[in-house]
């Protein structure tokens, strides 16, 4: 009975930190944003749990390199990143499954603005770590001419490197792909969209992505299951697909 009653009393302490909190960051998209990625589910503001590191200024707007580690909630079951005040504030939207929560990318960013991570734990609620990037912006515009030379070329190609940290997995990859905004006046949406992580044919955790992941994109995800083998299966706006292979080596 006890047990049960630190429950409820726990979740009543959480919906009321969800109503109570203040954003630790205003923004005027905050609000909006967060309401269409999550409706009305409960949320409430947690930077002690979740730790955003991005530079003390992003000099290189078009290559702003993020690391999330929320690995102190546990059980966690979808993350969902965003930058409030981005043309495309939707950075990506994981799965979990067995993967760890704890990320590393470069994104685009098109003046300072917060960056959002949301997680949910296995009661359903959502905690929400802030972080400000302070960036003189403009980094969501599209390749040069010489750049989309190289990308007909050399798109698809890949790099992958897997290393053991403790009792974990860290899978570092990077791919050549342009991961074009759509912005600019000619251009057209041309993005990865979707990750899936394998291990020996079992999925261990997905992920759709947005174009304001950065040009070639470079990503470490960190999982302790398997046995250092993996296969990241990726799908572009195209219907293009690519694949890597990578274990690790002793």
């Amino acid at each position: 009975m006890t047990s049960v009653f630190r429950t409820y009393a726990l979740l009543f302490l959480l919906l009321s930190a969800s109503t109570l909190a203040q954003n630790p960051i205003y923004s005027p998209t905050f609000d909006d944003l967060v309401h269409d990625t999550l409706h009305t589910q409960t949320y409430f503001f947690d930077d002690e749990n979740i730790t955003i590191t991005v530079p003390k200024f992003a000099d290189n707007p078009s290559q702003v390199p993020v690391s999330i580690d929320a690995s102190k909630i546990k059980n966690p079951k979808r993350m969902v990143v965003f930058a409030d005040l981005n043309y495309i504030p939707e950075i990506m939207d994981v799965d979990v499954l067995r993967l760890k929560p704890i990320f590393s990318f470069n994104i685009r960013v098109a003046q300072e603005t917060p960056i959002r991570v949301l997680v949910q734990d296995d009661k359903g609620l959502w905690h929400i770590g802030s972080k400000n990037i302070k960036s003189p912006g403009g980094g969501c515009a599209s390749a040069s001419p010489e750049d989309n030379k190289k990308f007909a070329l050399l798109q698809g190609k890949s790099k992958s490197h897997t290393v053991r940290q403790d009792d974990s997995y860290a899978i570092n990859f990077s791919i050549y792909h342009p991961m074009e905004t759509g912005l600019m006046f000619g251009t057209a949406p041309f993005y990865i969209k979707h990750l899936n992580l394998y291990s020996n044919k079992e999925l261990i955790g997905s992920m759709d992505m947005t174009s304001a992941i950065s040009q070639n994109p470079v990503l470490t995800l960190y999982t302790s299951f398997g046995n250092g083998n993996y296969t990241i299966d990726m799908e572009d706006t195209d219907a293009n697909e690519y694949h890597i292979q990578t274990k690790f080596a002793e």
